[in-house]
């Protein structure tokens, strides 16, 4: 450490995909100081709740082009995550992520899908990109393609974030904070030591931001494992998606999205739905009995914000501040890595500042 500077303890709030993702980034972007994390739930707890997105998360990697500035911000994020989640997968094949194709079934494609060509970057570098023949398309659909993607094992990749984060000297605190801020109280009483700087990547912050909202998800996971992950929409405006687990873990069929939905039991008729679709689009998962093995029903609330993920610097008093991450929507996983690199340039230009430049 240089003379002079003072070890610190940086917190991370949360332990969703966002929260584990920036911690582990943080030890290695921050060796000279410490970092901790203080959620109320974490990765291997038993009966994780709805609000606990990250556990119930479909985890593909599915492109979304577009020219809003939104969705240009979140294409960088994802293909930067693309990079690192292919690094994970083949040096770290036991962290539950894999390399697969990733196909797309279109019904009702706009302009951004349409002037797309083969040969453009579509997930990200060396993806392969590839639009589907007319004759590859299946009945009903217009527009297709495929390309390198990847799938995540959600249980075992989270558990491998926090253990490698433990391994390598990060704290644990299980607690419960009403609000960001609170975060420094929780510090202050476990004896973390200085603390400046509290990453909030809750979900909601705590539902105190008017722009975020609650958006429900179900799906459904089965027992017989799929070889790609395919996304379908169709002609009424839904949308199937077919999502295999690495390492086994099964293959997930959804999702419904219902935003402002606070249900927490699964919904029969949502089951029963997604099911149909799927016997009638991929007949191949069901098993030897014409039939799905289903494994269990799976019911998420996204942290959902109106513009995007607020990814800034708040400041507070005596040299402190919160730098936000919060509200991925249903794009955490694809949008993780990314995201950690923004968190973590923004804790070090709050915790070195640039210095003011004179002027004459």
């Amino acid at each position: 450490m240089p003379a002079g500077k003072t070890s610190q303890t940086i917190v991370v709030i949360g332990a969703g995909v966002w929260g584990l993702t920036t911690a582990n980034l943080l030890q290695k972007q921050q060796a000279s100081n410490r970092v901790a994390i203080i959620a109320s739930e974490f990765p291997g707890d038993p009966n994780p709740s709805v609000d606990y997105a990250s556990m119930w998360a479909g985890a593909h990697y599915r492109p979304v082009p577009g020219k809003s500035a939104q969705l240009k911000a979140e294409g960088r994020l994802a293909k930067r995550t693309f990079e690192t989640m292919r690094r994970i997968a083949r040096e770290e094949p036991e962290a539950g992520v894999g390399l697969l194709q990733g196909v797309e079934h279109l019904a009702m494609p706009d302009s951004a899908y349409l002037n797309l060509k083969d040969g453009d970057e579509y997930a990200g570098p060396g993806d392969n990109f590839r639009i589907l023949n007319e004759d590859e398309l299946p009945d009903g659909v217009r527009w297709g393609c495929e390309y390198a993607s990847y799938c995540v094992n959600v249980p075992i990749y989270c558990s491998w974030l926090l253990s490698r984060f433990i391994a390598n000297g990060g704290r644990v605190i299980k607690a419960r904070v009403v609000d960001a801020i609170s975060a420094f109280d929780v510090a202050q009483k476990e004896n973390l030591g200085q603390v400046r700087v509290v990453v909030n990547c809750s979900g909601r912050n705590f539902d105190k931001d008017s722009a975020v909202s609650v958006t429900r998800g179900q799906t459904c996971l089965i027992r017989r494992q799929y070889s790609k992950t395919v996304t379908r929409q169709n002609k009424d405006g839904t949308w199937l998606a077919v999502i295999p687990r690495p390492l086994n873990g099964g293959t997930i069929i959804g999702v419904s999205k219902e935003p402002r939905d606070m249900e927490v039991e699964p919904r029969k008729e949502t089951r029963d739905q997604m099911l149909e679709s799927a016997r009638r689009l991929f007949p191949d998962l069901l098993d030897e009995h014409n039939q799905f093995d289903l494994i269990r029903d799976n019911v998420g609330r996204r942290p959902t914000r109106e513009g995007g993920a607020r990814l800034e610097v708040e400041k507070l008093n005596r040299g402190r501040c919160i730098v936000h991450g919060y509200g991925a929507g249903s794009r955490g996983f694809e949008l993780s890595w990314g995201v950690a690199e923004r968190l973590v340039d923004l804790v070090q230009h709050s915790m070195h500042p640039e210095p003011a430049i004179a002027r004459l």
